[in-house]
C-alpha cells in the first residue's frame, strides 16, 4: 500500500519537473544571460564584482540576523508578561 502511495507521488514529481524542465528552462536561460553580460567584462571587474557581490551578501546575512534577534527578543517578552499575568491571576 505505502509503496503504491510513493510512486503515486514520484510519478507526480517527475512528470511535473520533466514539464517545467521543457516549458521553462531554467538553466538556458542562466547560461545564457551569463555569456551574454558576465563574459565579456574584463576580469578585474568581475574580481571586483564579485567581492561587492560577497559583502553586500554578508552584510544582508548579518542584518537578517539581529532583525531575527530582535523579534525573538520581542516573542520572548510578550510570551513573558502572559505568562506571569497567568499565573499571578490564578
Amino acid at each position: 500500500m505505502w509503496d503504491a502511495i510513493k510512486n503515486f507521488f514520484e510519478n507526480i514529481y517527475g512528470s511535473v519537473n520533466g514539464w517545467m524542465q521543457s516549458t521553462i528552462q531554467f538553466d538556458q536561460i542562466a547560461v545564457d544571460l551569463y555569456n551574454q553580460f558576465v563574459v565579456p567584462l574584463p576580469e578585474i571587474i568581475k574580481i571586483l564584482g564579485t567581492g561587492l557581490l560577497a559583502i553586500i551578501i554578508v552584510f544582508g546575512v548579518i542584518s537578517f540576523v539581529k532583525k531575527t534577534m530582535k523579534l525573538f527578543i520581542v516573542i520572548a517578552v510578550i510570551l513573558g508578561i502572559i505568562f506571569f499575568v497567568t499565573q499571578l491571576t490564578s
